[in-house]
């Protein structure tokens, strides 16, 4: 392929990029240093980054993202990881268990967030007091987890299709049980498929959004960095912190993508050192 031929070839996802990531992304940071007042715009500076830090709306919602994290670990990599590894064999029940597992993950999370919600509702639904102070979060996580908990399945489904018969086999004939194998054996070799789930599961707890909204709209003690940058926009007008906290928590996915990949480039490191 031409040089100009590469460039056409790209051309149409860079500018896909550039309208819907770059140009909101740029003019976000941008709003971020402003006061909104109607049409009248005055620039603030760090101002609105300078609030957050002392913000206690802003702490307790990043401290609910993190809450969230831990449970989502559990209910979606680790249940997902466990859901493989049961329905690992290829046999017709396992086949049907697998959609049935994974259906929940093609839903929409405002239609599993509607639909809870009426479930929850006091007087109505069937369990009422689950959105509760003290359970909103862990209820939240839960019902992720229901719903993604058949996609990291299927991660992890790939991930041990790709162990080599052989190993296992070897495994067997050394007199390895199921949890030895498992242990020893298809878990390290699962280590890449770990991560990618953990990067996914990660930046996902920071991005999660719609759950929260139509589950737990009017409650702030529950609230997320992103559900409370939306209403300081809609509900509160103020523009320049809803974006300040929307580069903010831009800046928290960064950075945790890049800390998991130093990490990772650090253990492979120490792993080659020690070869």
């Amino acid at each position: 392929m031409t040089h100009r031929g590469q460039i056409l070839f790209f051309a149409p996802a860079f500018l896909l990029f550039l309208v819907f990531v770059l140009i909101p992304s740029t003019q976000t940071l941008i709003d971020s240093f402003y006061s909104h007042h109607g049409i009248k715009h005055q620039f603030v500076g760090a101002l609105y980054y300078r609030y957050a830090m002392t913000d206690p709306r802003f702490h307790q919602s990043l401290a609910n993202n993190l809450i969230y994290l831990f449970w989502t670990l559990w209910f979606e990599v680790v249940v997902g990881l466990a859901l493989a590894t049961a329905l690992e064999k290829n046999t017709r029940t396992n086949h049907l268990l697998r959609v049935a597992f994974f259906s929940p993950a093609v839903l929409s999370m405002v239609v599993v967030g509607l639909v809870f919600g009426f479930l929850f509702k006091d007087g109505v639904g069937v369990l009422p007091g689950m959105l509760s102070e003290g359970r909103a979060l862990v209820t939240t996580s839960v019902i992720s987890g229901w719903a993604s908990a058949g996609f990291f399945m299927i991660i992890f489904l790939a991930g041990l299709a790709n162990i080599p018969e052989e190993v296992l086999e070897a495994a067997r004939l050394d007199g390895a049980n199921a949890w030895q194998t498992f242990w020893r054996i298809k878990l390290p070799l699962l280590k890449e498929v770990i991560y990618v789930a953990l990067l996914i599961c990660f930046t996902g707890a920071f991005k999660a959004f719609d759950l929260f909204w139509v589950l737990l709209p009017n409650q702030d003690h529950a609230s997320i960095v992103s559900t409370l940058l939306v209403k300081e926009v809609i509900k509160f007008d103020n523009k320049g912190y809803g974006s300040a906290l929307a580069v903010i928590l831009t800046a928290l996915v960064l950075l945790t993508v890049a800390a998991m990949i130093g990490a990772k480039n650090l253990w492979l490191r120490r792993e080659r050192n020690r070869a």
